[in-house]
């Protein structure tokens, strides 16, 4: 929710093919809380406390650097955030979805212009891009001059 006070509400740029860094990311904390179990480490929660500490202000300085790199609020979350590893196949099988009326589309592409994820939404298709990722913010219901969506 702090990036979202950054200037960049809707992306600046078309997005970057850097997806797969969150897979590294994932890995590299599965790695790490599995060593601290499986080597028995002594004090491990001080050791949880100071990597939930370090790990919260890492998360928060490589969301704004990416922000503003890619003048992108969502940036951290479509590029780096391991939590969407887990997300994006339970998302692929939601019943909850925003759905396209092709009958009253235009076409004036608003909805992607507004959408932080870059979703594209005129696609009904489970298979449409980038879309495990809608956050189901409503800023393209919003947009939408024909009420398509």
């Amino acid at each position: 929710m702090v990036l979202d006070f950054l200037p960049y509400k809707q992306p600046r740029q078309p997005r970057k093919k850097l997806g797969w860094i969150r897979y590294i990311t994932f890995l590299a904390s599965l790695i790490f809380v599995a060593a601290l179990f499986l080597t028995h480490v002594g004090n491990i929660e001080r050791i949880m406390f100071w990597s939930f500490i370090i790990g919260n202000l890492l998360y928060y300085a490589v969301g704004i650097i990416l922000a503003f790199y890619f003048k992108d609020n969502r940036a951290f979350c479509k590029y780096v955030c391991p939590v969407t590893v887990f997300l994006k196949p339970m998302s692929y099988f939601s019943m909850l979805r925003i759905k396209c009326d092709k009958d009253k589309c235009i076409s004036c592409g608003r909805c992607r212009q507004v959408c932080p994820m870059n979703v594209d939404m005129t696609d009904n298709s489970r298979k449409r891009a980038n879309g495990t990722e809608c956050i189901l913010c409503l800023e393209c219901v919003k947009s939408c001059p024909k009420k398509a969506l």
